[in-house]
């Protein structure tokens, strides 16, 4: 297996895209109960698309009765005037409005054909196209993160890595199960970034820092939060100034300039947005906060390992892949530092707000943005197999890991566990054998 890893790595990972992108497509036919493949949060990133690209308004009225279950609607906030706001970032409809377009040129097709297609951007036909490129994105990602590995390692380490990050931890569960909501578009963003960060630093030409502030722009327009994933590259910039020149200064100066320009001109649609929105909206009702942070005391050890979607308890492989970050100190030490210091600062911001559980969430979704800097270490972790023993090894934790996931993401969405809340000790780890019986005795039954 190691050498067809190092043959054709790209191929695997194509492979086992295909195979994920057949079984979203396979379960779209299945019953639910708002009858929208959109859901929670992805109700709200996709309403852009349809108010924007169709009705060319702001008015969100339509989407959300379409969008909502039923009785949703009457909780959402409405201005004096009768509009409806949204405090839900819009990168997501913005990298997803190809995918949307093409719903529509296969809707209008079909209603020049004589079918009774409806052309509102609610339906199965927009939305099946749309979350089929969420999915993509999120595999995009995938590539980015093993071709960040591979500027440190060998193409079977950095491919083992990139597919262990993706599918034995919520990245997959936010690529195949839930692409409506933000994760798998915020994986791809700061995938990107990290992507680029390693391939110009640590002296980015021009073009370098256009493309590095590009990335920036996009990580704060699809989920501000991630945005301090942005820093790497300037805090970068202030490492390397130490060690050069004087004369270099002033490169890095129009360097972090043009960063900074390009990041606030990408995400200049989300400021138009807030603009508008405000202007229809009275005062207060938008942009909610979303709640308090407790600065001085936050719940670190809690949004890591509390049954509670604790980012390491759900998904052990995490842990390592922290870990691994150490063994990467001795191949960059910089790249090293910084990756921790940002997955820190983010452990810190996010364990100080009031809902650092994500509220319905597999797994630590607030901290998915980690995961390819994390990932830079699980490759260390993984490249230290310098034998066929160590290489079983490697296969062997892969499969426990993959199938801990995948009973895990079945427990989640099957209602074996709650989404909103707690686990308990027995549904984290013989829960998981009981699902099974269940699900076996069900099966027999009929």
């Amino acid at each position: 297996m190691k050498k067809q890893l190092e043959r054709h790595p790209v191929a695997y990972l194509v492979a086992l895209y295909v195979i994920l992108a057949a079984v979203y497509l396979a379960t779209v036919p299945r019953p639910r109960v708002d009858g929208q493949l959109t859901g929670s949060d992805g109700a709200f990133y996709y309403a852009y698309l349809p108010t924007l690209l169709l009705d060319h308004d702001l008015d969100f009225r339509d989407e959300y009765a379409g969008l909502l279950p039923e009785g949703a609607l009457k909780n959402q906030p409405v201005s004096p005037s009768g509009h409806y706001s949204n405090k839900y970032a819009i990168g997501c409809a913005i990298l997803w409005a190809p995918f949307f377009l093409a719903g529509h040129v296969l809707a209008l097709s079909l209603r020049a054909l004589g079918r009774d297609i409806a052309l509102d951007g609610i339906g199965y036909i927009y939305q099946v196209p749309t979350m089929l490129g969420s999915l993509t994105y999120g595999f995009a990602g995938v590539l980015l993160v093993y071709g960040s590995c591979r500027r440190f390692f060998g193409k079977p380490a950095s491919a083992a890595a990139a597919a262990l990050a993706w599918l034995g931890t919520n990245v997959v569960y936010y690529m195949v199960v839930e692409p409506s909501m933000s994760h798998a578009c915020s994986f791809f963003a700061v995938s990107l970034l990290l992507y680029l960060w390693l391939k110009h630093r640590p002296e980015p030409s021009l073009a370098g820092w256009i493309c590095l502030g590009a990335a920036a722009g996009l990580i704060a327009l699809v989920r501000l939060p991630d945005a301090m994933w942005a820093a790497l590259p300037a805090l970068d910039a202030l490492f390397a100034l130490r060690t050069r020149a004087a004369a270099a200064a002033g490169r890095y100066v129009k360097g972090l300039a043009a960063f900074g320009l390009t990041a606030a001109m990408v995400f200049s649609p989300q400021i138009a947005v807030w603009r508008a929105l405000r202007e229809i909206h009275a005062k207060g009702i938008y942009p909610n906060a979303g709640g308090n942070f407790h600065w001085f005391s936050p719940d670190l050890l809690n949004i890591l390992f509390s049954l509670n979607h604790g980012f390491f308890l759900w998904h052990p492989l995490l842990l390592f892949a922290a870990g691994g970050l150490f063994l990467l100190y001795g191949r960059n030490r910089i790249v090293a530092c910084l990756s921790g210091l940002i997955f820190v600062c983010q452990l810190y911001v996010l364990g100080s707000w009031w809902g650092w559980t994500g509220g319905d969430a597999f797994g630590g979704r607030l901290l998915i943005s980690s995961i390819p800097a994390l990932t830079l270490g699980l490759a260390a972790l993984i490249d230290r197999a310098d034998s066929r023993a160590a290489w079983r090894m490697v296969y062997l934790a892969a499969a426990c890991i993959l199938a801990w996931n995948a009973l895990f993401a079945a427990q989640y969405s099957l209602g074996y566990i709650p989404k909103n809340g707690a686990i308990t000790w027995n549904q984290l780890t013989v829960g998981k054998v009981s699902m099974l019986k269940n699900l076996l005795t069900r099966t027999n039954a009929h």
